[in-house]
């Protein structure tokens, strides 16, 4: 079994037999993605796909945030030849394409940038009423580069997803689920119970049966998506004062509020 030297970033656990829930463990940065993160939870991503027990996988965030997306701070020094060679989003959606069982994100909290993103990755979406999604790049002058653009489009439709990436317009956990992107949204004490019980539904007995499934609609899905392309225009907007300016006045403004 593969293992990562910062594991406690991703911190795997059993809430039943044959699931195993993920949790993104860094809520003093509202389990932001930074390089390592990716990497841990890409290695137990991989973990729980390769163990014959688990059927299934429930990705969470701990603490009041499900995922901030990017680390501002990993990428604020990134040209775009930089970006370009990090190659962390290529890593992310390859990971979780290569996960052959159900993965169930539990959206406990705000999911923003590539929060949003890991989010639309996963195969089922449960949110607790708290929550909301954003796609916030345009303000700092970047684009969604991990599928955003596409999965939301097919998800929800041009005009819907234009308002939430153009104007990084929020939509409510209630917004999501009629505009058919969440499947069920609870009370947040119920969340993860209410994902386990779903979970629980994928078996021995039918593994084989979902994993075509999957495989299936994941290939409907890749066929209305270019996300290539929309990656070589995220690594672009790297190299824009757009970029450079929308981050660093981010960060700024953060370090004022602390």
């Amino acid at each position: 079994m593969a293992t990562c030297s910062t594991s406690a970033l991703v911190v795997p656990s059993t809430p039943a037999p044959g699931i195993r829930l993920l949790s993104l463990n860094r809520p003093e940065k509202r389990n932001a993605l930074s390089q390592d993160v990716i990497r841990c939870l890409l290695t137990e991503l991989q973990n729980a796909s390769a163990d014959p027990e688990v059927f299934s996988i429930i990705l969470t965030g701990n603490g009041p945030f499900f995922c901030a997306g990017a680390d501002l701070n990993d990428i604020a020094g990134l040209d775009e030849a930089g970006a370009r060679a990090s190659r962390y989003l290529e890593d992310l959606c390859n990971g979780f394409k290569s996960v052959n069982k159900p993965i169930v994100a539990a959206v406990n909290g705000p999911a923003l940038g590539g929060g949003f993103e890991i989010a639309l990755m996963s195969d089922i979406i449960i949110a607790a009423q708290p929550a909301y999604f954003v796609l916030p790049e345009t303000k700092i002058g970047l684009i969604p580069g991990a599928g955003g653009t596409q999965r939301l489009t097919a998800a929800i439709g041009k005009y819907r997803a234009m308002s939430c990436i153009l104007l990084a317009q929020p939509m409510t956990s209630e917004e999501a689920q009629t505009a058919g992107l969440v499947a069920n949204v609870v009370g947040p004490d119920a969340l993860i119970q209410t994902c386990v019980d779903m979970a629980s539904r994928f078996t021995a007995d039918n593994k084989q049966t979902i994993a075509f499934a999957k495989r299936a609609v994941c290939r409907a899905d890749d066929l209305c998506r270019d996300d290539r392309f929309e990656r070589d225009l995220y690594y672009t907007a790297f190299g824009t004062a757009e970029k450079k300016r929308g981050v660093d006045d981010f960060l700024a403004a953060r370090r004022k509020k602390a």
